[in-house]
């Protein structure tokens, strides 16, 4: 089936009831879970040339959920690629008897804060064809959740001024500050929060949460090794065989 022809005429809205459906058909079985959810497209450079709304999100298969250091064999992902992202662990649920969550408000409903990355992948013939309610469907080009360095005293930071980076073999391939995530990462974890509880969802207790990368994503040129660093916090690591 060609992608971006099948989902050409979805709306935004429809495009969510899309993504949903694929989520129940492939937890079905009980052979895989949902473990959380993706901000992605935080930047108007980014959604306003797919004549998408604002930003959009997607979710994480525990399949999908990866320590640093993992190893990626031959063969997925298809054509990775790395983006420099925060990695949310809720602690509690945050449902819609919470109001209406703000990056202070969401702060008490996070259990842990790492360093980390998202693994995207370009399992299109070409990814330029496809819209962005395409991507919404096809849960944005997403692949695995990297959890790298926990991040201590988070409640403190800076998110907006911290800078993340992303090299391949030993060259800087990406960077950006956390401003780069619609202000900063709390900012766009409320903002999820609030999207989900619209579409009649809401994040769990034990969900992980990609936050948003502070800078496009950069597909990798063949096998090496890729890392990301949010500077004098830590980071993470991927091996692309």
């Amino acid at each position: 089936m060609d992608l971006a022809a099948a989902t050409a005429s979805l709306s935004e809205a429809d495009s969510y009831k899309v993504q949903f459906a694929v989520h129940d058909r492939l937890t079905a079985d009980g052979s895989d879970r949902m473990a959380g959810w993706k901000v992605a497209l935080t930047l108007p450079s980014q959604y306003e040339p797919m004549k998408l709304s604002g930003p959009v999100f997607a979710g994480i298969y525990q399949s999908g959920v990866r320590p640093s250091g993992t190893v990626f064999e031959k063969g997925w992902p298809i054509k990775a690629g790395i983006e420099c992202e925060m990695v949310a662990r809720l602690a509690k649920d945050a449902t819609s008897a919470g109001g209406r969550y703000a990056a202070e408000s969401i702060k008490p409903f996070v259990g842990n804060l790492y360093c980390g990355s998202e693994v995207v992948e370009n399992r299109y013939t070409d990814v330029a064809r496809l819209s962005g309610p395409g991507r919404i469907a096809d849960d944005v080009l997403q692949a695995a959740c990297i959890i790298g360095t926990e991040i201590k005293d988070w409640q403190s930071l800076d998110f907006a001024a911290v800078k993340g980076r992303s090299e391949f073999d030993g060259k800087e391939i990406g960077a950006g500050p956390g401003a780069n995530v619609m202000g900063g990462a709390l900012i766009s974890l409320a903002w999820l929060a609030n999207k989900l509880i619209e579409h009649g969802k809401h994040l769990k207790a034990g969900d992980v949460v990609l936050t948003g990368s502070v800078h496009p994503p950069v597909f990798l040129p063949g096998p090496g090794v890729a890392k990301t660093e949010f500077v004098g916090l830590g980071g993470a690591e991927i091996t692309v065989k």
